[in-house]
């Protein structure tokens, strides 16, 4: 027998229906890429009713220790204390372009209520009973079986709940961004491989102990991702090239600093025009605007969860004085940096 000889082995298995609804989702979704041909939409229409109350605080019973403190994952951290742990943020993920960061299940979750959600992450909803919703500034979605809200980061947005919920959520980061027309909250109908995947993934969750990373935890929440981020009604603007992802990250890590667009064009490689050009094409916005708004994701981060003055924040968030900062604030979010922390600050605080 030649040194060169290999023996294959083959496992027969007989498919699972959950494996054969996403095989089918993939033929569908490899016939569209090849041909163009887009068949009839399943997106479901949200419906639009005026915004009321926002709250504040997240209690979970079950957990030793005060969680509305330990659950931080609504703002600009995608680990919220109560869900399994995977990828931190800006973790490279080449091949699929998604990077999961925590997957979580809570069989009735209560006190959901966040003020002024802006982060840098894409949030999964899905929630087998009525209770919760995500409030926009001009429609409030309803989180319940009957739809999958996916939000893409930098939305500003409020959590609120009613009564305790069971609640499947996943953060997780995509390399590439949506076109401008697909802002808020994306809602859609289920789809058979959707549900089969969010019950094994339920399973999945509360089958291990300690909020443990497992393999089967993990490739769960990806599949979902994947098969979410496949619909036909999703419309994407081109791969963001690499050197754009690093002055992403670049932001990211130096938004304190006094950012030029000089500066920026030199981490990508490219002159200050080309920068301008490509933020337009793949973020929807200038490099300017786009700075400010993590800066103002962070101020607001502050705010919350500090007593530090408007000036300290100013200083620790990149603004060049307190009275700048709160102008671009409230043209973020609406409010006044000081208003802000008066109506959504905790009062465990």
């Amino acid at each position: 027998m030649s040194e060169h000889t290999f023996f294959v082995s083959f496992f027969k298995i007989t498919p699972t229906f959950l494996e054969l609804e996403t095989l089918q989702t993939c033929r569908h979704y490899v016939f569209f890429k090849e041909t163009g041909h887009i068949p009839s939409s399943q997106a479901m229409t949200t419906k639009s009713r005026p915004a009321k109350t926002r709250h504040s605080k997240n209690p979970r019973p079950g957990l030793a220790g005060d969680l509305r403190r330990k659950n931080i994952g609504a703002y600009d951290s995608p680990f919220s204390g109560v869900g399994i742990v995977h990828d931190p943020l800006w973790a490279d993920s080449p091949r699929s372009g998604v990077v999961i960061h925590e997957c979580g299940y809570l069989k009735a979750n209560q006190g959901w209520n966040f003020p002024s959600v802006f982060g840098p992450f894409w949030r999964l909803y899905y929630n087998t009973d009525t209770g919760h919703s995500v409030v926009f500034e001009k429609e409030v979605v309803d989180l319940n079986p009957d739809r999958i809200v996916v939000i893409p980061p930098h939305q500003l947005f409020h959590c609120k709940s009613t009564k305790p919920s069971p609640s499947l959520w996943v953060h997780f980061s995509v390399s590439r961004k949506l076109s401008e027309k697909m802002v808020g909250a994306l809602a859609f109908q289920p789809s058979p491989a959707e549900l089969a995947l969010a019950q094994e993934l339920k399973e999945a969750i509360l089958e291990v102990k300690e909020l443990q990373p497992t393999d089967r935890n993990f490739h769960l929440t990806k599949a979902l991702v994947l098969t979410v981020l496949a619909r036909r009604e999703l419309d994407w603007n081109p791969v963001i090239p690499e050197h754009l992802v690093k002055t992403q990250r670049h932001i990211e890590e130096r938004y304190r600093d006094e950012l030029t667009i000089k500066e920026l064009a030199g981490v990508a490689g490219i002159s200050t025009a080309k920068l301008a050009e490509e933020f337009r094409k793949f973020h929807g916005t200038t490099p300017a605007k786009y700075v400010r708004e993590i800066r103002v994701r962070e101020a607001a981060a502050l705010l919350l969860h500090t007593r530090k003055t408007l000036d300290e924040i100013a200083e620790n968030t990149g603004f060049v004085n307190r009275f700048y900062m709160s102008r671009v604030f409230k043209k973020v979010t609406r409010e006044s940096p000081a208003a802000y922390r008066r109506k959504h600050r905790s009062s465990g605080e």
